[in-house]
């Protein structure tokens, strides 16, 4: 049996329709069954993390982000999120790269990484993608980390960074100012019972590459 249902997906896609708070309050009683259901799924989810990885002991309720959006400094003022989503810690400071969660009708996905680091944090990144590329390239060459990432994700300069030349063997590696991994799931996997069992597996595939920028940024 499957963790999300059906009605969870048409729930969102009615929010993506009509995002407003009327339609929302008037539909509340869907959403707060849609949530209890995303909260058992995020439960289980963690519980077989928890099998792969020691992660810090949380609630699952409290990593069931708002649904409603921060709409402060956004030129969008839908109220809405049209999709759950989870951002899981992996530690403690050493451990810096966490997983990101999101079920959406057509856009669900799994990730994790570093976003938007600080400047000396990115210049840290740097220096050990410098020094220690040959263990990074094997990292992403890994045949599961291909099969479930194909490559590393990211916004990259357009040139090279200060401090390298353009000519650096290195340098394509050297311009991300973000690395993460993701994988984009199909509405038919989200709606089956595999849902979980793949997003682990992923996990499993994706430790290696944390594990490189977790002692990067640790250091």
């Amino acid at each position: 049996m499957s963790v999300i249902s059906k009605e969870t997906f048409m729930f969102l896609n009615q929010l993506k329709l009509n995002n407003n708070r009327p339609w929302f309050e008037k539909n509340r009683s869907h959403y707060e069954k849609a949530r209890a259901e995303y909260l058992v799924f995020v439960t289980k989810l963690v519980d077989g993390i928890r099998k792969i990885e020691v992660i810090p002991e949380k609630e699952p309720a409290k990593y069931v982000q708002r649904i409603y959006r921060d709409i402060r400094f956004s030129k969008d003022k839908t109220p809405y999120k049209s999709h759950f989503s989870s951002i899981i810690e992996r530690g403690p400071e050493i451990r810096m790269c966490p997983l990101y969660i999101q079920i959406q009708p057509g856009r669900s996905m799994m990730g994790g990484g570093i976003w938007d680091p600080a400047a000396e944090t990115l210049k840290k990144i740097r220096q050990e993608i410098d020094y220690n590329s040959a263990v990074l390239r094997k990292i992403i060459n890994a045949k599961e980390f291909l099969r479930y990432f194909g490559q590393i994700s990211g916004e990259k300069l357009l040139r090279h960074p200060k401090g390298y030349e353009a000519d650096n063997p290195n340098i394509e590696f050297l311009k991300f100012k973000q690395l993460f991994v993701q994988r984009i799931f199909d509405d038919d996997l989200v709606l089956s019972k595999q849902l979980i069992p793949e997003i682990l597996k992923s996990y499993k595939a994706a430790l290696p590459f944390f594990h490189f920028f977790d002692a990067a940024m640790g250091e």
